[in-house]
């Protein structure tokens, strides 16, 4: 087991770790800190798989911007001292603790049924590398199967996956997922008007 190994583990830890701190601590400030926590542990996770983008989009849109307005809904409640008066239900614990358990069970099953493959062995060969840090060109097989193969000819030749995929992100949201960004943003502020609607004092009847 190499030095990555032992920190992804360590970070997969602390992420599990903060996701249950979540949803077992009665303060519910002390749960949102656990969350930002957890979301900064999985930003660690994309560091590790060379997706910086992703990474600092994680730190930057759910560390920096989600866990703050959760954070503030949070401390503008009113009666936040007596924590999650919710959290004793026993319907809730039983639910909670089906759902944790058929969350493990659908894991695993899918964690048996994967091909799972080693990534440093596919670098070996020239045309995996082409397709990730090169120019490649596809080629469809007469079975429709697409195969990648290292290409020479400038003209033809497609960039690799991380030769520029900061722009190609960047594309896709102000592009494509553009629905997706501003819904987004609405539920932020949607987050910020359910505070302020609950911490603001009811009119005399």
């Amino acid at each position: 087991m190499g030095i990555v190994d032992v920190i992804f583990w360590l970070i997969s830890a602390a992420a599990i770790g903060g996701a249950l701190l979540v949803v077992t601590v009665r303060d519910v400030f002390r749960a949102a800190l656990a969350l930002a926590g957890s979301f900064l542990a999985v930003a660690g996770i994309f560091f590790l798989l060379q997706a910086e983008f992703v990474a600092v989009a994680q730190i930057l849109v759910y560390v920096g911007a989600v866990s703050i307005v959760v954070a503030f809904a949070i401390l503008l409640t009113r009666d936040i001292s007596q924590g999650n008066r919710t959290q004793g239900s026993r319907v809730i614990v039983v639910g909670a603790a089906i759902m944790a358990v058929l969350f493990v069970v659908v894991v695993g099953v899918v964690a048996y049924d994967t091909d799972w493959s080693d990534r440093d062995s596919g670098l070996t060969n020239p045309d995996a590398i082409a397709a990730l840090t090169g120019t490649y060109e596809a080629f469809e097989r007469p079975s429709g199967e697409v195969v990648l193969v290292a290409s020479t000819d400038p003209d033809a030749a497609l960039p690799g996956v991380f030769v520029d995929s900061t722009g190609w992100l960047g594309g896709l949201i102000v592009r494509d997922y553009v629905l997706a960004l501003q819904a987004l943003g609405v539920l932020l502020l949607a987050s910020i008007i359910g505070a302020i609607a609950l911490v603001r004092e009811q009119a005399p009847e």
